[in-house]
């Protein structure tokens, strides 16, 4: 009964997940019916005519049929009194139902006490559940799938309660907290909806610390690639090399003429136009957030006498990824044209912030840029801290 297929997919879309009873039955015209069912030659729909009949003779729907021509059809209408015998034809579950479920499982996760935001974590879920209950879903967070809602809490408390280790495999996080290596990346938005939703300001999954993977460095500038056997690979004609995390294994050292290396965050602009501002070659620009496996094995490798700089965002994610670049290097690695600068718009410290800002003032490896660093913590603002805002 494709018809009948088509009259449950208008129905579940207008009524299916309703919470509140309707007022009158679910009605659509016949012909437009057919026609979105693609029944069209006269056999077909003759068939169609003897089963909706069917379906009035057993009290299921009810049919208003042509003032004069009594054999034609021109409506067909589901009553309050036969929603049920529709859903479970079709295996669908009520409205009610789905929100008893999510609520059962916004119940399950309210009791978990949460290590590093117990008070962001309750908020969260007398939200969901003052929402739910209203008959609202909250993105990424839906009372209509309940198994999906119970995903996406769990991952989202153990993303968020975890103190990821910088550097951290999006892929090895994923199986982490028990999915396949895949299911982080398929599902980024939404997590990232969720942990933004939680913690009440913008959360990437790289800004807890996790990268997409250490399979390359992307550089610009003269770099030379030595291998054990003698042989070396002189990168200095290309534009944008990428080289590789096997190749960057193999090697045994990296020579350069260049003065100085600048590590750049933001790789889709700023790191772009310093490239093409060295004209003079002057500089081995290279782009990285936090370490991957590949940029620590290329870091090793340089020589050890070369200046290090880095430009980071002067947000207290920016000031992290330079304390875990200098961890790394093993050597100084000097903050370049970080300056912490008023906004035009405040921009409010959020609880996240303020913990990680603690963890940052303690460290010894940041006493040079201290000063940066409490100018946020006076001012409970993050100012202008985007790097391309220079």
């Amino acid at each position: 009964m494709d018809w009948l297929n088509e009259f449950h997919r208008r129905w579940q879309n207008s009524r299916g997940k309703r919470l509140t009873p309707a007022s009158r039955g679910f009605s659509q015209d016949w012909s437009k019916l057919l026609d979105a069912a693609d029944i069209t030659r006269a056999e077909d729909i003759a068939t169609a005519v003897r089963e909706v009949e069917a379906l009035e003779k057993s009290g299921h729907l009810v049919l208003k049929r042509h003032r004069y021509r009594n054999y034609l059809i021109e409506r067909v209408t589901l009553p309050l009194d036969s929603e049920e015998w529709l859903m479970e034809r079709f295996g669908g579950v009520s409205g009610m139902r789905l929100l008893d479920e999510s609520l059962g499982v916004l119940g399950g996760f309210s009791e978990r006490k949460h290590t590093l935001f117990p008070d962001r974590w309750k908020a969260l879920c007398d939200s969901l559940d003052a929402a739910f209950r209203e008959g609202r879903s909250l993105r990424p967070f839906s009372w209509k799938q309940p198994a999906m809602l119970e995903t996406i809490l769990h991952v989202v408390f153990r993303l968020s309660e975890t103190e990821w280790p910088p550097g951290t495999l999006i892929r090895a996080a994923s199986v982490m907290i028990g999915h396949d290596s895949k299911w982080l990346e398929r599902h980024r938005r939404t997590c990232e909806s969720g942990l933004t939703r939680l913690l009440g300001e913008e959360v990437t999954l790289r800004s807890l610390g996790l990268v997409d993977g250490d399979a390359s460095v992307e550089l610009s500038g003269p770099v030379c690639l030595h291998f054990p056997d003698g042989t070396r690979h002189n990168f200095d004609g290309l534009t944008h090399p990428i080289i590789s995390a096997a190749d960057l294994e193999r090697c045994s050292f990296i020579s350069t003429t260049a003065e100085r290396l600048l590590s750049i965050e933001n790789r889709k602009t700023t790191f772009r136009q310093y490239a093409a501002a060295n004209t003079d070659r002057s500089m081995l620009i290279a782009t990285s957030s936090f370490p991957t496996p590949a940029f620590r094995d290329f870091l090793a490798k340089l020589p050890p006498d070369l200046p290090l700089y880095h430009f980071g965002d002067t947000d207290p994610s920016g000031w992290h990824i330079l304390l875990k670049l200098r961890e790394a290097a093993g050597r100084p690695v000097a903050a370049f044209r970080m300056k912490w600068r008023p906004a035009a718009v405040a921009n409010p410290l959020t609880p996240h912030d303020r913990k990680l800002l603690g963890k940052l003032l303690a460290d010894p490896l940041l006493a040079d840029v201290c000063g940066e660093i409490e100018r946020m913590t006076t001012t409970g603002d993050r100012g202008d801290y985007e790097q391309e805002s220079l």
